[in-house]
């Protein structure tokens, strides 16, 4: 059995194909035919609905459709491609720039890192006091400081960036 995701805008759909005329599409069989027209035409039946449907690829997984006058964006890839793709993404996440920022109004008391120095996930960054208690922010990710925009002592408004983090 053949198995793709198929991703429209922010959906994504699982596409099994069981056999050439029948389709699981998240776990729920259709009866389907195909129709081809010419070469970007064909004519597609979905238990007894009969769409038209107009193709190009533009990649690899990257595909335009035109079903029925209405215009999708498509990524279609194997289950494999999406978690090697979602594991990349999750990559890209822990590699990207991160910007500290006061989680809520207060007093800056201590800067625990200097900028130019490498910080790891988890490791104290500066303590904030607010309501006259004192809490300790934490980094989000590993990298290097690049920018304080503060110094000891002064007051943050919530979500002011504090330091950012390459």
């Amino acid at each position: 059995m053949n198995e793709f995701i198929v991703t429209i805008g922010e959906k994504k759909k699982r596409i099994q194909i069981s056999d050439e005329n029948h389709v699981f599409i998240n776990n729920r069989m259709h009866e389907v035919s195909l129709s081809k027209v010419s070469d970007y035409l064909y004519l597609i039946r979905i238990d007894e609905k009969v769409y038209e449907v107009t193709t190009t690829q533009k990649s690899s997984e990257e595909y335009n459709f035109t079903i029925d006058g209405r215009f999708l964006e498509v990524i279609v890839r194997t289950t494999l491609e999406e978690k090697a793709n979602e594991v990349l993404k999750r990559k890209e996440a822990a590699l990207k720039h991160d910007n500290i920022k006061a989680p809520m109004p207060g007093l800056l008391l201590k800067i625990l890192k200097k900028e130019g120095e490498q910080v790891e996930i988890g490791e104290p960054l500066i303590v904030l006091e607010a309501m006259k208690m004192e809490n300790e922010i934490r980094s989000p990710s590993s990298g290097k400081i690049t920018e304080i925009n503060f110094k000891e002592g002064e007051s943050v408004d919530k979500d002011s960036v504090i330091l950012k983090i390459e």
